[in-house]
């Protein structure tokens, strides 16, 4: 009876050795590490490398393949271009200030309504977007950026106080979702009177 418990204990442990030796815990980032060799000689003989670190593990595949560095790389989605990619196009639906001809110091609301055109997404309610409105003088300078606020499906809207001398002042809208982004370039005038 001891021989079989001790030929079963033996088996067991031949076996869990043979797992060990076959089993391999490198994850997939790691192998993009760098030879350490060079900088761990350099380290002993007491001369520097370089001033720069050097870049290895996750941080270094993440840098390789992130999702933000590759949308910034393409073309930005406008509204201009949005159909012509696979991708929901952002269209601006309509636009409305009310007031549109305000006094000096007055507020005005602004309402944004928009579309996802999508072959995947039919449901308006489910689109998320971010969305600004850059508030621009006569000569094209910024004059306020304001964020426009969700009120329901597609619609948003921002108040704008008008601390700015008289005059005409443009709107740009800009667009953002996780399908694509869109900008409108002067889509609304408002007058501000002295």
């Amino acid at each position: 009876m001891k021989d079989i418990r001790m030929l079963s204990v033996m088996a067991i442990l031949a076996v869990l050795i043979v797992l060990a030796g076959s089993a391999d815990a490198a994850c997939s980032s790691c192998a993009k590490e760098a030879d350490w060799s060079e900088t761990a000689s350099a380290f002993l003989e007491g001369r520097t490398m370089s001033e720069e670190p050097v870049a290895f593990g996750p941080k270094v595949a993440r840098a390789e393949s992130s999702q933000f560095e590759r949308r910034t790389e393409d073309a930005p989605i406008t509204a201009e271009n949005a159909s012509d990619t696979g991708s929901a196009s952002i269209a601006l639906h309509s636009i409305n200030a009310t007031p549109a001809v305000i006094n000096s110091s007055a507020t005005s609301k602004i309402v944004v309504a928009f579309d996802i055109n999508s072959s995947e997404r039919t449901n308006q309610g489910e689109m998320q977007l971010s969305a600004n409105a850059q508030i621009k003088n006569s000569a094209g300078g910024e004059v306020a950026k304001l964020p426009l606020i969700r009120q329901s499906a597609g619609l948003y809207s921002a108040n704008w106080t008008a601390d700015v001398p008289p005059g005409v002042y443009s709107i740009d809208i800009a667009a953002f979702s996780l399908d694509g982004a869109a900008s409108f370039p002067d889509a609304l005038q408002i007058e501000v009177l002295g």
